[in-house]
């Protein structure tokens, strides 16, 4: 899917050569795949000035374990966090959410990670304005792509607002 994507934003992929084992080392858990390749395929940037995925980002800005900390540092040890309610941020070895990207106007995407079970498996997650919590079986690269190009893909669609897709890379 994410060659669908590039091919969608008419985007040469970049198939850069990311680390992932110091992520996964700070998250406890492996990543899902096909959110790797995606992550590989574009480095840092923006879609359709809308959605900004989470990677390995050497200046921190969109670094998915950095932010990860973040949320975790604010989140109660057990239970419910108020702010996330009724999920928790994904401690190692447990069940929560993870986040893997954020869309303008208030958006947020998390996996919904369990370190019992394949993350190619983990359940999407959203939030966002107008729309409650949200969740959604699918993989992360399909998600971006709908997201991108399917105007039927309700709420999360943006194929209306941007009928050309594209990618914007971010130093």
């Amino acid at each position: 899917m994410d060659r669908a994507t590039a091919e969608a934003t008419n985007w040469e992929p970049l198939r850069l050569g990311i680390s992932w084992s110091s992520v996964e080392d700070d998250l406890g858990t492996a990543l899902p795949e096909d959110y790797k390749k995606l992550a590989e395929t574009f480095g840092k940037g923006e879609f359709s000035e809308f959605l900004h995925v989470f990677t390995v980002d050497g200046t921190r800005q969109f670094d998915l374990a950095r932010i990860w900390k973040k949320y975790l540092g604010g989140a109660p040890e057990d239970g419910p966090d108020p702010l996330f309610k009724p999920y928790q941020m994904y401690r190692p070895g447990r069940h929560g959410l993870i986040p893997w990207a954020f869309g303008e106007m208030e958006c947020n995407y998390f996996w919904l990670a369990s370190a019992k079970e394949n993350p190619m498996r983990w359940p999407i997650v959203t939030q966002g304005d107008p729309y409650p919590w949200r969740q959604v079986s699918m993989s992360t690269s399909e998600f971006v792509y709908r997201v991108l190009t399917d105007p039927e893909f309700e709420p999360f669609s943006i194929a209306r607002l941007f009928p050309e897709p594209d990618f914007y890379p971010m130093d």
